[in-house]
């Protein structure tokens, strides 16, 4: 029992070092009670996928929003990656078990190569932002687009930043964004990484700063998903 104190103390000591609030706790709940943007929460709540490997960031957070617009369980992240996503690349590069035509390792995907597959391969209107710009206009407009979307019934938004900039345990990293509390100037995460991270409450600016970061020849940044139908 002390051992798991200590845990717990550590846990929230960290927490609060970072900046950020668990959704669940105390002050998480406050946010999302408070929060005025927060219809993404719960569209996509019901359909949450942890990762079920380090590199499939990007098929969990595809498939919770592809349910989610199709009101279904039939997407898997075990069959996200397929004949015709390997056109895009291949999923044995994705898997960091066969190297790149550079002859490098390059697991995971792009925020350029998911918008891609979401697409060309699943179908979705997507629109691709990369945070290249680290104006206050850039945020300003950006924290628009969150307030905009995360009360859209038909528009969802993936995350794609360095987790380590806002003191994460992920590096390169794509999860939803799906909520939005104006009097912190917050946003939440739904992290798919369960097995490193919890949900979590963070501020929009740093989140904005974690995603002006190089991620290969293009920095980070978002997308806004939607179904074109």
């Amino acid at each position: 029992m002390l051992i798991f104190k200590k845990i717990l103390i550590l846990f929230f000591i960290a927490s609060a070092a970072s900046g950020q609030e668990t959704w669940n706790g105390k002050d998480g709940l406050k946010q999302l009670t408070q929060s005025q943007f927060k219809n993404d929460f719960y569209q996509l709540a019901n359909f949450y996928q942890a990762q079920i490997n380090p590199f499939y960031c990007s098929a969990a957070s595809s498939v919770i929003i592809l349910n989610a617009i199709n009101q279904t369980n039939i997407y898997k992240q075990e069959d996200f990656f397929n004949q015709k996503t390997d056109k895009i690349k291949l999923k044995s590069i994705i898997e960091n078990q066969q190297k790149n035509a550079k002859e490098e390792f390059d697991p995971g995907l792009s925020l350029g190569d998911l918008a891609k597959i979401l697409t060309n391969v699943y179908n979705l209107k997507i629109t691709i932002n990369y945070a290249e710009n680290s104006s206050e206009n850039a945020i300003n407009n950006f924290r628009k687009i969150v307030m905009k979307i995360t009360n859209d019934n038909d528009k969802f938004l993936l995350i794609n930043f360095d987790g380590k900039i806002i003191k994460n345990k992920t590096n390169g990293h794509i999860s939803p964004l799906v909520a939005y509390d104006k009097t912190s100037d917050s946003v939440l995460i739904m992290d798919v990484a369960l097995h490193k991270n919890q949900w979590f409450w963070t501020s929009l600016t740093n989140l904005y700063k974690a995603m002006n970061s190089k991620d290969g020849e293009h920095y980070r940044g978002f997308l806004i998903v939607e179904n074109k139908l």
